[in-house]
């Protein structure tokens, strides 16, 4: 049984693979301009496509890229690959699921304009990890043949999945600022001068924050360490309420100061809490 099924397989694969190659050879020698990020898209998907057809010699993968690269050629909106769809193991799908949506998210936010090259490359690297992860799918057990699917070499899998990620934090819109909040002495309450800046940090960024609390040197440094934590937390307290999401709030209470003055010196500049990406 093992062995028809085999045959099967190759049966289609070579009928396929002359189809691939009669129509996307053509392809992987054009001459791609420009840098806006469909043409960088182009590229991307020419390069993955030429490792496909002759490191891997398969012919059904590199067709079905060069469709996507003549598309974004042509100015097509063309989507990363939905893993659902491509034969991947049940197991593999909440991953690349949640990839696909942070890669979507930086591609709607801006991605395709401001860092179309950088996002091109974190699509095509997304786009070879799903084919990796779902590469039998013309073997025995593959997704073609009512079988679960899943790759066959699982060190490639992880070579574009770490060649993504990569590639997402270039593609990724990062935080702004830094910005800086202020407190009355001895305050870690949010006055609205203070609101304000955190509606403008809540508008303005994207991405994971890091919120670092600071004290003047009125006051021990015990104290004041626990005061700036008090202040980091007000911070990212009214930041996790808007729905940003942060990476760490720490105090560094009075060893960081704005301003250098003696000790117990009451200067409202080093009372403030900075607000930066992480």
């Amino acid at each position: 049984m093992k062995m028809i099924s085999r045959l099967i397989a190759l049966g289609s694969f070579l009928v396929l693979a002359g189809c691939g190659t009669w129509t996307a050879e053509s392809y992987l020698h054009e001459d791609i301009q420009g840098d806006s990020f469909n043409a960088c898209l182009a590229r991307e998907y020419q390069d993955r496509a030429t490792s496909e057809a002759y490191v891997d010699c398969n012919w059904v993968d590199t067709a079905a890229i060069v469709a996507k690269g003549r598309a974004a050629a042509a100015g097509e909106t063309v989507l990363p690959y939905d893993p659902a769809t491509k034969g991947v193991l049940p197991s593999d799908l909440p991953e690349l699921q949640d990839a696909r949506a942070k890669l979507m998210a930086a591609l709607d936010n801006g991605g395709r304009t401001d860092r179309g090259c950088a996002c091109a490359k974190a699509q095509r690297y997304y786009d070879g990890w799903v084919e990796q992860a779902s590469d039998n799918k013309l073997g025995v057990n593959g997704s073609y043949f009512g079988g679960e699917g899943g790759p066959v070499q699982p060190d490639r899998v992880e070579a574009e999945k770490a060649a993504f990620y990569e590639a997402l934090t270039a593609c990724a819109l990062q935080a702004a600022g830094p910005w800086t909040i202020y407190f009355g002495f001895d305050k870690y309450n949010l006055t609205p001068e203070a609101q304000s800046v955190i509606d403008q940090i809540v508008a303005e960024s994207n991405g994971p924050l890091s919120v670092i609390g600071h004290t003047d040197t009125s006051g021990s440094n015990a104290y004041n360490q626990a005061l700036g934590q008090r202040r980091a937390n007000s911070v990212s307290n009214a930041l996790t309420a808007q729905g940003k999401e942060l990476c760490s709030a720490q105090s560094k209470g009075e060893t960081d100061l704005a301003v250098q003055t003696g000790d117990g010196v009451r200067e409202p500049l080093n009372r403030r809490a900075v607000v930066g990406g992480c």
